[in-house]
């Protein structure tokens, strides 16, 4: 079964790519979003589920969104007082990168000092560290989070590029982007959308109004989220079933992710794990499908994730499409593994028989 999220304002260690997107069209569900306060009292309300609602963690923070709204807004200060430029990609590659890290060890080197520590060169080498890691692992979202990065692999980058990177870099990490993102539990790390505020505050209000770009505030998804999920759960449940893994949820107009991070974080409180569902979100907008791609890694919702950049309007085959994009990036990848492993092995030859050589001689 697959529930279009957008329908509820309506009247081995290598992951391989995507499943197929099921062969039946998906259920659209017509169930206004009921106020926050009232989510406990809605007659919608979840049924009791057969394993008990999983204990999650506590965040520090007391307003996540805002905290993610004030580090977007003190990257892009920081960018347009220093005369950063246009190519906004750049500081919102910056802040995407960063979120794709975190402390490891709470207890090890503080990760922030760290980072600003190195010079120009080696910081800028390691956020294509970052993206060459990701690479190995989802080579599909990574080449859909493509305008993000691929600055960082520019041959030649200004003094003033270089002195924008270290700053946009201090300024996201002083404001405390990892206390949003450094998290080792998916569920403290989805606790708000970092990139959306970025990618808004960035844009200037003519920009985004002539992209139809409106990006829908987090307490509105949380409570559509809600109601979306409740009403499948009540739907099926007439059949015996519940909202169980293998499940589709789908957003047609996905922005950066807002909807399917709302959700995730829904089915956690259920007691089920978001990377055991599919998701598939689509979007016309290049630096909105490809924050939203990152988000996907960030917040943890697993090898059945989907990420299109398309007008799902114009082209009802736009998840389809990208599944076939994304198959074809799990297979370059694995040629160049495969490439990578036979050079390796020419090479630990050669050296062999170097050394049996020199042993003879």
């Amino acid at each position: 079964m697959q529930l279009d999220l957008f329908a509820a304002l309506q009247d081995d260690d290598t992951p391989k790519p995507p499943a197929p997107a099921p062969a039946k069209p998906p259920v659209r569900h017509e169930v206004p979003a009921p106020p926050i306060e009232t989510r406990a009292s809605s007659s919608t309300a979840v049924p009791a589920r057969t394993a008990p609602p999983r204990t999650l963690p506590m965040g520090k923070i007391a307003d996540p969104s805002q905290y993610a709204f004030n580090v977007g807004e003190a990257v892009a200060n920081t960018w347009h007082k220093n005369h950063g430029g246009t190519r906004i990609e750049i500081p919102i590659g910056i802040v995407a990168s960063l979120a794709l890290i975190g402390q490891k060890d709470k207890k090890g080197p503080d990760l922030k000092a760290q980072i600003l520590a190195q010079n120009d060169r080696d910081l800028l080498e390691m956020y294509r560290q970052i993206w060459a890691s990701h690479w190995m692992r989802r080579p599909d979202l990574v080449e859909r989070a493509r305008i993000l990065h691929e600055w960082a692999n520019e041959e030649k980058h200004t003094r003033h590029e270089l002195h924008m990177v270290r700053a946009v870099t201090k300024t996201a990490l002083d404001k405390g982007l990892f206390d949003l993102t450094g998290h080792a539990d998916p569920y403290l790390r989805s606790q708000a959308d970092v990139l959306s505020p970025t990618l808004t505050m960035m844009r200037s209000t003519g920009a985004m109004q002539g992209l139809g770009e409106f990006h829908t505030p987090p307490q509105v998804t949380d409570a559509m989220a809600w109601a979306a999920l409740a009403d499948l759960s009540a739907e099926i449940s007439d059949d015996g079933k519940s909202l169980a893994p293998g499940q589709s949820i789908l957003d047609p107009a996905a922005g950066t992710g807002g909807m399917l991070r709302s959700a995730a974080q829904q089915i956690r409180h259920q007691g089920l794990d978001p990377a055991d569902f599919t998701w598939a979100m689509v979007d016309i907008d290049p630096i909105a499908a490809a924050c939203a791609a990152v988000n996907a890694m960030v917040w943890g919702l697993g090898p059945r994730v989907t990420v299109a950049c398309d007008d799902s309007l114009a082209n009802p085959r736009a998840v389809e499409d990208a599944m076939k994009q994304a198959r074809g990036a799990f297979e370059h990848r694995d040629r160049t593994l495969g490439q990578a492993k036979m050079i390796a092995a020419v090479r630990q030859m050669q050296g062999l028989l170097g050394r049996v050589a020199g042993t003879a001689a």
